[in-house]
């Protein structure tokens, strides 16, 4: 065997354990070993595309098709490639060369996740059902339900989904979409049957957790709503996300210091939406200027309608009538909330002219 054909040979063994980055060595160095072959660099690819760096499982994959443009499952990889980083026009045109050079159900799944990111449904639909009909594998058969169910064939896509646990009864990703045809069809008793059998069968994952707990927010069951969103950012190791929704949901119960305590615990210096939030929790507590501080840092990183409205009015409770105006007509301009912002608007005029009218 080849030096070549020893390090490919040993590096798509590792591929397949799972150990990606010993892999991509494997990989780099049958390239640096023979530069010509299209192989090397297409599974390259695939390990960087495990260990997510999708620039250079973008840049391996193009290079792979390059080579060989005559083979479907390069034209394929990089494809998805294009669509990974967001250029799905162009995803859209290799998917339909891959195809004229031979058909797989990989390339109808991919044109069916660009058609549904397209907002053509129907095209989706159609590309999920030709790979759900060439090949029943459940992420063909998944995805078929997913898009059926966007397409609002919820009853079509739930009747797959119910075979897929029958023959599988612990699949999650089947019992999860289960729960979210039934929430979407407000079948609560059902929904909430298969929420907590996903948290039977994965009780480490906080996604779960944080669907219960909206649930019971719902339901106004406000002390299990608390108790599971703490759940899920307790698995979650203080996830910037999932501490965001307990904040969310201290905010709306008018637990404004909690809701502080728990974002300072998973706040995130590069996110907006942590200084957003915080800007809301302070204005809660009528902490004006510390809000004021947070949600200035939002406008500047991200010129944020939002928080320009909420901005406005933190300036009001203080007095501040013009500086309120002055930023409300600007997040106006952003045509966000228009109809609040006009409200806030006149309120503001109706403070300042009362006392010419005596009002």
């Amino acid at each position: 065997m080849s030096d070549y054909n020893k390090e490919i040979a040993e590096g798509f063994e590792l591929l397949t354990q799972g150990e990606f980055e010993k892999s991509l060595e494997k990989f780099i160095t049958a390239i640096e070993i023979d530069s010509t072959r299209p192989d090397a660099f297409s599974l390259a690819s695939e390990a960087f595309a495990q260990i997510g760096d999708i620039e250079n499982a973008k840049s391996h994959a193009e290079q792979a098709y390059k080579m060989d443009s005559g083979k479907p499952e390069y034209v394929l990889q990089y494809a998805s490639m294009l669509y990974a980083t967001g250029d799905s026009e162009e995803s859209l045109k290799l998917a339909n060369e891959a195809q004229k050079k031979g058909e797989m159900p990989e390339i109808h799944l991919l044109k069916s996740n660009i058609y549904m990111d397209m907002e053509e449904a129907q095209k989706a639909l159609k590309e999920a059902k030709i790979a759900f009909e060439m090949d029943k594998n459940p992420i063909y058969r998944t995805n078929y339900a997913i898009v059926l169910k966007e397409s609002g064939k919820i009853k079509e896509s739930t009747e797959i989904l119910t075979k897929m646990i029958q023959e599988k009864p612990d699949d999650l990703d089947a019992l999860y979409l289960l729960f979210q045809n039934e929430l979407a069809e407000e079948h609560l008793d059902e929904a909430m049957n298969y929420i907590t059998k996903c948290i039977s069968l994965n009780d480490s994952e906080p996604l779960f957790y944080s669907e219960l707990a909206s649930m019971m927010e719902d339901f106004e069951d406000n002390e299990k709503a608390e108790k599971y969103y703490k759940k899920a950012l307790e698995v979650s190791d203080n996830d910037p996300e999932m501490a965001m929704q307990l904040a969310e949901f201290y905010q709306s119960m008018d637990k404004f210091q909690e809701g502080i305590d728990v974002l300072e615990g998973a706040h995130s210096d590069e996110d907006p939406e942590y200084f957003l939030m915080m800007g809301k929790l302070l204005l809660g507590k009528k902490e004006y200027n510390k809000a004021l501080s947070h949600l200035d840092i939002v406008i500047e990183m991200a010129d944020d309608p939002e928080a320009k409205i909420v901005k406005g009015t933190c300036l009001m409770e203080i007095n501040r009538l013009n500086d309120a105006q002055s930023i409300l007509k600007e997040a106006l301009k952003q045509d966000f909330q228009t109809e609040y912002v006009e409200s806030l608007l006149n309120q503001i005029w109706w403070k300042e002219n009362s006392k010419k009218f005596k009002l």
